[in-house]
C-alpha cells in the first residue's frame, strides 16, 4: 500500500483528503506543520507528499526545497502542492522550487485521486 504524507493545517481539508485517499487504498499520515513534515518524510520515506503552501510554522514554498534536499533531490518522491494560491506566478514558483504537480483549492477529491494514481503508478498496491 502506497504511503502518502499529507501536510495540511486546515483540519476540514485534511479530513476530506484523508477519507478520500484511504477509501482509494492509500495509507495517509498527516501533519499540519512544515518542519514536522520534513522530519516525518526523512524518517518514514513516503511515496508521495501532498503539501499546502500556507502553513503556520513555515511557508510551504520553503518546505519543498528542504524536502528535496533531505530526500535525495530529484530522486525524492513526488511533491504535489495542494493550495489556495491560484495565480499563475504561484504555480510557476511551485514548478521552479520542485513541485511535481500543483492542485488548486477547491478541487474535486476524485481529481486528486486520479492525479496521485497517475504519479504513483503501480506502487499503490506495493
Amino acid at each position: 500500500m502506497a504511503y502518502i504524507l499529507l501536510v495540511e493545517d486546515n483540519d476540514d481539508h485534511a479530513d476530506l483528503i484523508i477519507r478520500t485517499l484511504t477509501k482509494a487504498g492509500y495509507k495517509v499520515r498527516h501533519t499540519g506543520l512544515g518542519l514536522e513534515a520534513a522530519k516525518l518524510a526523512r524518517e518514514d520515506r513516503p511515496d508521495l507528499i501532498l503539501l499546502d503552501f500556507d502553513l503556520p510554522d513555515i511557508d510551504g514554498r520553503t518546505v519543498v526545497p528542504l524536502l528535496r534536499r533531505k530526500l535525495g533531490g530529484t530522486a525524492a518522491p513526488p511533491i504535489v502542492a495542494v493550495t489556495g494560491r491560484t495565480n499563475d506566478s504561484d504555480m510557476r514558483i511551485g514548478e521552479m522550487i520542485g513541485c511535481t504537480a500543483y492542485v488548486c483549492k477547491p478541487f474535486l477529491p476524485e481529481t486528486l485521486v486520479l492525479l496521485i494514481d497517475d504519479l504513483l503508478g503501480d506502487t499503490k498496491q506495493a
